[in-house]
């Protein structure tokens, strides 16, 4: 048993909700929900998103039409050598039912995304247009492109008629991918919110959003980390999909966590709803990045990025089941203290050329 550092540490002073934080070219590049624009930050050190990063929008909404409105949670992935960004949008006439996933197409991979050009390839070819779909993320397994995302209950024919859609309901689904631009087959299901803390009270909203690829440095672990509950509440959360092998299309080969990966913090401190993650590994951390808010009574408002350490297990990831004590103070952080640190897991030694390594990739000209 070894202490380990559980600090949340403030990656950006505003509201950044669904941030997505990938790195290239010597650069972390940052995108998230930007409602009327997806925007783009990049900076050659974590910490300096919280001062003053390369800021820019790569893409505006239309006047009108299905991309006229409320740009949730773009990604920006590289695949097949080139940059891509999926993202939802919905039209303004109709409002958020009309929510669907889109793709933008950027520049070859050894070019600055930034940069662009960023050209609308529309809706992913081959995906149900019939069903509200957000928050879709790209993956690989052995060398085949996946889409996962939310949606809503696709509509029925019982035979005498449609059956209505429960819009207070959001499920997990996956495609298989042909291209970045194409789904191929149908999508299918591989997770429905039946734990008591995925939903909102007990006839509340039932909710699994934001999927996101996680993987072990070692391999020994795979799946999805998820996250649940609402957004717009302080009992917002994540937690994970075990990928266990066989046919990602499969619903079997998924087994749900038996408990959160991270949420409010028992003591009742906050920070508060975190959630909508992503993860990057760095000089032999895996650090998780998601959204969460200073008041408990924020909702949708000031959800800014976070970063906390991700500790791998025999048994796969773990953060405590807790969000950490909130800190702007990168050398906190990276040391931290008895009372803001936790037991379990394996010994995972962290030598001073690799804590060195980390401060220079966090700290920038942050002090």
């Amino acid at each position: 048993m070894v202490l380990y550092n559980n600090a949340c540490l403030d990656v950006a002073a505003s509201h950044t909700p669904d941030p997505w934080v990938t790195h290239s070219n010597g650069k972390f590049y940052m995108t998230f929900t930007g409602n009327d624009r997806i925007p783009m930050w990049d900076a050659e050190c974590l910490s300096d998103l919280y001062g003053q990063p390369h800021r820019g929008p790569v893409w505006l909404t239309r006047e009108c039409g299905p991309q006229s409105e409320r740009l949730w949670a773009p990604e920006l992935h590289c695949l097949q050598s080139r940059w891509y960004i999926y993202f939802a949008a919905a039209d303004r006439s109709v409002g958020n039912r009309s929510h669907r996933t889109y793709v933008l197409r950027g520049p070859p991979a050894g070019q600055d995304p930034h940069q662009g050009p960023w050209e609308l390839q529309g809706p992913i070819r081959g995906m149900d247009q019939g069903q509200w779909a957000i928050d879709s993320t790209v993956f690989e397994i052995e060398g085949t492109l996946y889409l996962c995302y939310s949606g809503w209950p696709r509509s029925r024919d019982t035979g005498s008629g449609w059956e209505e859609r429960d819009e207070r309901m959001q499920q997990l689904f996956i495609y298989r991918l042909s291209d970045p631009l194409t789904a191929s087959g149908k999508a299918i299901m591989i997770s429905n919110p039946t734990e008591t803390w995925e939903r909102i009270g007990e006839h509340g909203p039932a909710i699994n959003e934001g999927p996101q690829w996680l993987e072990s440095p070692s391999g020994h672990w795979k799946g999805l980390a998820y996250s649940c509950s609402a957004s717009w509440t302080k009992e917002y959360k994540m937690a994970t999909l075990q990928y266990l092998g066989g046919d990602p299309l499969h619903p079997s080969s998924w087994s749900k966590s038996k408990a959160p990966l991270i949420q409010n913090r028992a003591d009742g401190l906050g920070p508060y709803g975190p959630g909508h993650g992503c993860f990057l590994h760095v000089d032999g951390e895996t650090l998780a990045l998601f959204h969460a808010t200073d008041r408990d009574t924020d909702g949708n408002q000031n959800r800014r990025c976070r970063m906390q350490r991700l500790r791998w297990t025999p048994r796969g990831p773990d953060m405590g089941g807790y969000v950490g004590t909130a800190t702007t103070d990168v050398d906190f952080f990276l040391g931290g203290g008895p009372s803001d640190t936790w037991r379990g897991g394996q010994p995972q030694q962290h030598g001073q050329h690799v804590l060195r390594s980390l401060a220079h990739t966090l700290k920038g000209s942050r002090q």
